[in-house]
């Protein structure tokens, strides 16, 4: 008996040991931390004065616990150097410790050509690829930074894709639409300057959220409605926010009524905005075990793109002129 009793205990120790040792379950509902820094009110200082000091407001974020950081364009404000180089070794070590992908953004020398680039590093510190700015300055140019390719990638990340554009990019849609049909969720946007307009607009137009990282004035994180969440300012000078990446957009059509449903039933486990000017409401979980799936099934919810694909659908039938089957138009 007293032997049965020891290897009981044996297991039972073994068992929670394996137990402890074991990865935690990914949570159903995708829920990604985001941190985006500002150089803004930096005085002038040294490349690697700079360099150091940006890693510290990255730094300052770490409490937040990010999944994805984001720098300024530039941010280690050196020459062209190689990839790895000094600058993607200390943002490396900062990843690694802090278990997080970080965007580094630096001018990169490959061969005989420079290029103002971002550098994506993953949560082991490993360099997982690049994206090089597709429409530099006229004054980038003259100084020999090239074109970067005209087909943006995207990233595959463990919590979902992602893709980069780079400051003077944001003035055409090319790389923006591309990054859409790529089926990028989140775009980075490291930058010299903000500009809001145009961020907002591309945000709600393909219904994904931007990510701004500035050298000067304020970085903003967007909603994929183009509504900023969260921003930069004189007192905090790196941002973070909560993304759930599942997060869809309805028109007020069909929904209107299980919007307020889902609201009564699930409480603060939602989250519903309403746009009443644009007839929009927004819908996401926050909530680890329950997804934006498990909503729109249950109650038979439309995302604004399927809606409008239906609403094409019936006007090109009409057009031909077949039978369109009408919409039920319930729950108004």
């Amino acid at each position: 008996m007293k032997t049965l009793m020891v290897l009981l205990a044996i297991i039972t120790l073994a068992a929670r040991s394996y137990a402890a040792d074991a990865p935690a379950a990914k949570p159903k509902n995708r829920l990604v931390r985001v941190v985006t820094v500002t150089q803004d009110r930096l005085p002038p200082l040294p490349a690697d004065k700079l360099f150091e000091a940006t890693l510290d407001y990255l730094d300052r974020s770490a409490g937040f616990h990010p999944d994805i950081a984001c720098l300024p364009e530039h941010c280690s404000g050196r020459d062209a150097e190689s990839v790895p180089g000094p600058s993607t070794e200390k943002v490396s070590t900062w990843a690694k410790a802090h278990n997080c992908y970080v965007i580094c953004p630096l001018t990169v020398k490959d061969g005989e050509k420079n290029y103002n680039a971002a550098v994506l590093i993953d949560r082991k510190g490993e360099i997982v690829g690049q994206y090089r700015k597709i429409h530099p300055t006229e004054g980038e140019m003259e100084k020999g930074i090239a074109p970067g390719p005209e087909d943006p990638s995207v990233f595959k990340t463990d919590f979902g894709t992602i893709g980069i554009q780079i400051c003077f990019d944001a003035n055409w849609a090319d790389g923006w639409n591309k990054l859409k049909e790529k089926g990028a969720e989140i775009v980075f946007w490291p930058s010299a300057y903000p500009a809001a307009r145009l961020l907002q607009a591309y945000a709600w137009q393909h219904r994904y959220f931007v990510v701004s990282s500035t050298n000067d004035r304020p970085s903003t994180i967007y909603d994929l409605s183009g509504e900023p969440i969260t921003t930069t300012g004189r007192f905090q000078p790196w941002a973070g926010a909560l993304i759930p990446l599942d997060k869809q957009l309805f028109e007020i059509d069909f929904h209107t009524k299980k919007m307020r449903d889902i609201q009564v039933k699930y409480g603060d486990k939602v989250q519903v905005q309403w746009f009443h000017n644009e007839d929009w409401v927004t819908l996401a979980s926050l909530d680890p075990d329950l997804t934006m799936a498990e909503l729109i099934e249950e109650y038979k919810l439309l995302p604004i793109k399927d809606y409008h694909a239906r609403c094409e659908k019936a006007q090109q039938a009409m057009r031909s002129g077949a039978d369109a089957a009408k919409p039920k138009q319930d729950g108004k």
